[in-house]
Protein backbone atom coordinates (compact mmCIF):
# COMPACT_ATOMS: atom_id res chain seq x y z
CA UNK A 1 0.00 0.00 0.00
CA UNK A 2 2.62 2.34 0.58
CA UNK A 3 4.45 1.25 -2.52
CA UNK A 4 1.00 2.56 -4.60
CA UNK A 5 0.46 5.70 -2.45
CA UNK A 6 4.17 6.66 -3.43
CA UNK A 7 3.58 5.90 -6.84
CA UNK A 8 0.31 7.81 -6.91
CA UNK A 9 2.28 10.99 -4.94
CA UNK A 10 4.28 10.61 -7.70
CA UNK A 11 2.44 10.77 -10.67
CA UNK A 12 0.51 13.55 -8.97
CA UNK A 13 3.39 15.53 -8.53
CA UNK A 14 4.27 14.85 -12.51
CA UNK A 15 1.03 16.46 -13.38
CA UNK A 16 1.46 19.66 -11.52
CA UNK A 17 5.04 20.19 -12.71
CA UNK A 18 3.11 19.26 -16.30
CA UNK A 19 0.31 21.73 -15.72
CA UNK A 20 2.94 24.22 -14.42
CA UNK A 21 5.39 23.78 -17.72
CA UNK A 22 2.47 24.16 -19.80
CA UNK A 23 1.46 27.16 -18.24
CA UNK A 24 5.18 28.69 -18.25
CA UNK A 25 4.74 27.71 -22.23
CA UNK A 26 1.30 29.53 -22.41
CA UNK A 27 2.36 32.47 -20.70
CA UNK A 28 5.98 32.97 -22.53
CA UNK A 29 4.31 32.14 -25.74
CA UNK A 30 2.15 34.83 -24.54
CA UNK A 31 4.16 37.36 -23.92
CA UNK A 32 6.42 36.89 -27.26
CA UNK A 33 3.35 37.05 -28.96
CA UNK A 34 2.29 40.21 -27.37
CA UNK A 35 6.18 41.92 -27.31
CA UNK A 36 5.88 41.18 -31.54
CA UNK A 37 2.53 43.11 -31.85
CA UNK A 38 3.88 45.82 -29.83
CA UNK A 39 6.96 45.84 -32.10
CA UNK A 40 5.35 46.01 -35.42
CA UNK A 41 2.21 48.29 -34.35
CA UNK A 42 4.82 50.73 -33.56
CA UNK A 43 5.65 50.65 -37.39
CA UNK A 44 2.39 50.94 -38.34
CA UNK A 45 0.67 54.21 -39.92
CA UNK A 46 -1.73 54.03 -37.25
CA UNK A 47 0.95 54.48 -34.52
CA UNK A 48 2.95 57.07 -35.57
CA UNK A 49 -0.15 59.08 -36.76
CA UNK A 50 -1.96 59.04 -33.26
CA UNK A 51 1.99 60.12 -31.87
CA UNK A 52 1.94 63.14 -34.32
CA UNK A 53 -1.78 63.78 -32.97
CA UNK A 54 0.31 64.24 -29.81
CA UNK A 55 2.80 66.18 -30.83
CA UNK A 56 0.31 68.42 -31.92
CA UNK A 57 -1.86 68.87 -28.89
CA UNK A 58 -0.17 67.40 -26.11
CA UNK A 59 1.30 69.01 -23.16
CA UNK A 60 5.19 69.99 -23.34
CA UNK A 61 6.37 66.55 -21.51
CA UNK A 62 3.82 64.49 -23.76
CA UNK A 63 5.17 66.04 -26.84
CA UNK A 64 9.05 65.03 -25.94
CA UNK A 65 7.77 61.86 -26.13
CA UNK A 66 5.93 61.67 -29.00
CA UNK A 67 8.86 62.94 -31.04
CA UNK A 68 11.47 61.04 -29.28
CA UNK A 69 9.34 57.71 -30.19
CA UNK A 70 8.63 58.89 -33.95
CA UNK A 71 12.14 59.22 -34.23
CA UNK A 72 12.67 55.75 -33.19
CA UNK A 73 10.12 54.54 -35.18
CA UNK A 74 11.68 56.31 -38.24
CA UNK A 75 8.42 57.82 -38.55
CA UNK A 76 10.43 60.98 -41.12
CA UNK A 77 6.60 61.56 -42.94
CA UNK A 78 4.92 62.75 -39.39
CA UNK A 79 8.48 64.52 -38.41
CA UNK A 80 8.73 66.79 -41.93
CA UNK A 81 4.76 67.09 -41.69
CA UNK A 82 5.47 68.68 -38.23
CA UNK A 83 8.48 71.13 -39.75
CA UNK A 84 5.32 72.95 -41.73
CA UNK A 85 3.11 73.64 -38.16
CA UNK A 86 3.05 77.51 -37.92
CA UNK A 87 3.63 77.16 -33.75
CA UNK A 88 7.74 77.39 -33.87
CA UNK A 89 7.47 75.27 -30.54
CA UNK A 90 6.02 72.33 -32.55
CA UNK A 91 8.21 72.52 -35.26
CA UNK A 92 11.77 73.12 -33.56
CA UNK A 93 10.62 69.78 -31.51
CA UNK A 94 10.32 67.79 -35.21
CA UNK A 95 13.48 69.18 -36.22
CA UNK A 96 15.49 67.91 -33.36
CA UNK A 97 13.47 64.21 -34.05
CA UNK A 98 14.36 64.56 -37.83
CA UNK A 99 18.06 65.61 -36.90
CA UNK A 100 18.10 62.73 -34.45
CA UNK A 101 16.21 60.13 -37.18
CA UNK A 102 18.90 61.02 -40.04
CA UNK A 103 22.13 61.39 -37.76
CA UNK A 104 21.48 57.98 -36.34
CA UNK A 105 20.22 56.51 -39.85
CA UNK A 106 23.47 54.23 -40.35
CA UNK A 107 23.68 53.02 -37.06
CA UNK A 108 25.66 52.63 -34.13
CA UNK A 109 29.20 52.66 -35.58
CA UNK A 110 28.92 55.52 -38.06
CA UNK A 111 26.77 57.06 -34.89
CA UNK A 112 30.35 57.16 -32.82
CA UNK A 113 32.18 58.35 -35.51
CA UNK A 114 29.61 61.00 -36.08
CA UNK A 115 29.54 62.02 -32.60
CA UNK A 116 32.89 62.66 -32.35
CA UNK A 117 33.37 64.44 -35.96
CA UNK A 118 30.33 66.66 -34.67
CA UNK A 119 32.26 67.68 -31.43
CA UNK A 120 35.59 68.50 -33.79
CA UNK A 121 33.47 70.82 -35.43
CA UNK A 122 32.00 72.55 -32.62
CA UNK A 123 35.31 72.71 -31.58
CA UNK A 124 36.10 74.80 -34.88
CA UNK A 125 38.68 72.01 -35.82
CA UNK A 126 37.61 71.73 -38.92
CA UNK A 127 39.88 69.95 -40.94
CA UNK A 128 40.28 67.54 -38.17
CA UNK A 129 36.12 66.75 -38.47
CA UNK A 130 36.82 66.28 -42.19
CA UNK A 131 39.57 63.62 -41.35
CA UNK A 132 37.18 62.06 -39.32
CA UNK A 133 34.08 62.22 -41.76
CA UNK A 134 36.33 61.04 -44.67
CA UNK A 135 36.84 58.03 -42.41
CA UNK A 136 33.30 57.52 -41.65
CA UNK A 137 31.94 58.28 -45.16
CA UNK A 138 34.33 55.19 -46.72
CA UNK A 139 32.98 52.99 -44.64
CA UNK A 140 29.52 54.34 -45.27
CA UNK A 141 28.71 55.71 -48.30
CA UNK A 142 25.29 56.30 -48.67
CA UNK A 143 25.40 58.58 -45.29
CA UNK A 144 23.20 61.56 -45.96
CA UNK A 145 23.86 63.05 -42.73
CA UNK A 146 27.82 62.06 -43.05
CA UNK A 147 28.39 64.07 -46.25
CA UNK A 148 25.91 66.56 -45.58
CA UNK A 149 28.18 67.67 -42.39
CA UNK A 150 31.31 67.38 -44.16
CA UNK A 151 29.90 69.75 -46.42
CA UNK A 152 29.37 72.26 -43.62
CA UNK A 153 32.82 71.73 -42.29
CA UNK A 154 34.03 72.47 -46.18
CA UNK A 155 31.89 75.66 -46.28
CA UNK A 156 33.71 76.73 -42.70
CA UNK A 157 37.47 76.12 -44.85
CA UNK A 158 35.95 77.89 -48.04
CA UNK A 159 36.45 74.85 -49.86
CA UNK A 160 32.64 76.11 -51.21
CA UNK A 161 33.08 73.13 -54.79
CA UNK A 162 33.53 70.68 -52.20
CA UNK A 163 30.50 71.70 -50.13
CA UNK A 164 28.29 72.24 -52.95
CA UNK A 165 29.15 68.39 -54.49
CA UNK A 166 28.57 66.92 -51.16
CA UNK A 167 25.01 68.91 -50.57
CA UNK A 168 24.35 67.57 -53.89
CA UNK A 169 25.07 64.22 -53.16
CA UNK A 170 23.41 64.07 -49.52
CA UNK A 171 20.36 65.63 -51.57
CA UNK A 172 20.72 62.39 -53.85
CA UNK A 173 19.86 60.13 -51.04
CA UNK A 174 17.58 62.43 -49.20
CA UNK A 175 15.35 64.85 -51.03
CA UNK A 176 14.04 66.25 -47.75
CA UNK A 177 17.55 67.48 -46.25
CA UNK A 178 16.41 70.47 -45.80
CA UNK A 179 19.75 71.56 -44.02
CA UNK A 180 21.42 70.07 -47.21
CA UNK A 181 19.61 72.29 -49.45
CA UNK A 182 20.51 75.41 -47.31
CA UNK A 183 24.16 74.35 -47.69
CA UNK A 184 24.24 73.94 -51.34
CA UNK A 185 22.29 77.06 -51.40
CA UNK A 186 24.61 78.72 -49.23
CA UNK A 187 27.74 77.24 -51.55
CA UNK A 188 26.10 78.07 -54.42
CA UNK A 189 26.14 82.09 -53.64
CA UNK A 190 29.58 81.64 -52.74
CA UNK A 191 30.43 79.90 -56.08
CA UNK A 192 28.49 82.79 -58.16
CA UNK A 193 25.26 80.69 -58.87
CA UNK A 194 23.12 83.34 -57.63
CA UNK A 195 19.74 81.73 -59.38
CA UNK A 196 20.56 78.01 -58.25
CA UNK A 197 21.11 79.47 -54.71
CA UNK A 198 17.76 81.42 -54.58
CA UNK A 199 15.91 77.95 -55.76
CA UNK A 200 18.05 75.74 -52.94
CA UNK A 201 17.03 77.89 -50.47
CA UNK A 202 13.27 78.03 -51.50
CA UNK A 203 13.43 74.24 -51.40
CA UNK A 204 15.31 74.10 -48.10
CA UNK A 205 11.90 76.73 -46.77
CA UNK A 206 9.22 74.64 -48.55
CA UNK A 207 10.62 71.66 -46.31
CA UNK A 208 11.08 73.80 -43.29
CA UNK A 209 9.33 77.21 -43.57
CA UNK A 210 10.25 78.11 -40.09
CA UNK A 211 14.50 78.12 -40.38
CA UNK A 212 15.51 81.03 -39.17
CA UNK A 213 18.78 80.14 -40.83
CA UNK A 214 17.51 80.13 -44.38
CA UNK A 215 15.32 82.78 -43.72
CA UNK A 216 18.21 85.08 -43.70
CA UNK A 217 19.91 83.78 -46.36
CA UNK A 218 17.22 84.30 -48.80
CA UNK A 219 16.67 87.92 -47.22
CA UNK A 220 20.59 88.18 -47.92
CA UNK A 221 20.58 86.79 -51.14
CA UNK A 222 17.25 89.05 -52.28
CA UNK A 223 18.66 92.36 -50.51
CA UNK A 224 22.06 91.96 -52.81
CA UNK A 225 20.17 91.12 -55.72
CA UNK A 226 18.30 94.13 -55.67
CA UNK A 227 21.11 96.51 -54.67
CA UNK A 228 23.45 95.38 -57.43
CA UNK A 229 23.13 97.54 -60.94
CA UNK A 230 22.86 95.81 -63.76
CA UNK A 231 25.42 96.45 -66.63
CA UNK A 232 24.05 96.72 -70.02
CA UNK A 233 23.55 93.15 -71.32
CA UNK A 234 24.60 91.36 -68.26
CA UNK A 235 22.02 89.79 -65.66
CA UNK A 236 22.56 91.52 -61.88
CA UNK A 237 25.36 89.80 -60.13
CA UNK A 238 26.55 91.00 -56.99
CA UNK A 239 29.87 89.88 -55.34
CA UNK A 240 29.81 86.94 -53.07
CA UNK A 241 28.56 87.95 -49.41
CA UNK A 242 31.02 87.53 -46.72
CA UNK A 243 30.57 83.96 -44.84
CA UNK A 244 29.53 86.54 -41.58
CA UNK A 245 27.23 88.34 -43.62
CA UNK A 246 25.62 85.06 -44.81
CA UNK A 247 25.17 83.85 -40.78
Amino acid sequence: MVGQDVVHDSEVVTGIIRRLLRLVFILTTAFGLAFLLSHFARRTDWFKDRLYHQLLTGNEDERLRAVSVLADVGAEAQLLQGLKVRDEEISEMARRGLDHLWFSAAGRGAYALMESAYALAEEQQFTESIVLLDRLLAQYPNYAEGLNRRAAAFWQLGEYEKSRRDCERALVLNPNHYGAWQGLGVSQLQLGDYSGAWQSLQNALAISPNDKVAQRCLKKLEELLRGQPSQPGQPNQPASPREADLL
